[in-house]
């Protein structure tokens, strides 16, 4: 038998993947998807909505933005640049204690698809503000077991 939380985990995964594929569709970066997907798969197995497991997210992703959009600025656009960008994220982000192993993929396709300074509003921004805002409605909202 399904219990309460996880019944929820899966709503709320459902409800992510729905609003993250409708506004990916609509302004065409599907490419930035399957991270956020990754993300929100992780949180949801998490009956809490934690505040500082949410800074550490938005700051990993933020920071991959800004990492791939250096280098697509520099011209480094190969996917050896990509992984390169990848690994520079993750140093980054684990010196901060803010890790997000997800996030190091926004690094990696930003690059592969030269990533432009909107790239950390739109999608990055956009679809980790949809990750935990349907999280924290969820773990707030719903009643527990």
């Amino acid at each position: 038998m399904l219990s309460r939380s996880k019944a929820r985990s899966i709503l709320t995964l459902g409800m992510s993947i729905s609003l993250l594929l409708l506004i990916t569709m609509t302004t065409r970066t599907t490419f930035v998807l399957p991270p956020l997907l990754a993300t929100a798969a992780t949180k949801y197995g998490d009956p809490e909505w934690r505040f500082r497991r949410s800074i550490s997210v938005f700051v990993s992703y933020i920071i991959s933005a800004i990492i791939a959009i250096m280098f697509t600025g520099l011209g480094l656009v190969s996917m050896s640049f990509a992984l390169l960008g990848s690994l520079v994220s993750l140093s980054i982000t684990s010196l901060l204690s803010v890790e997000h192993p997800p996030s190091i993929l926004a690094t990696f396709l930003g690059i592969m698809e030269r990533a432009s300074p909107i790239y950390i509003l739109h999608p990055v921004a956009t679809g980790i503000a949809i990750v935990e805002l349907t999280n924290y409605g969820a773990t707030k909202l719903i009643p527990k077991a």
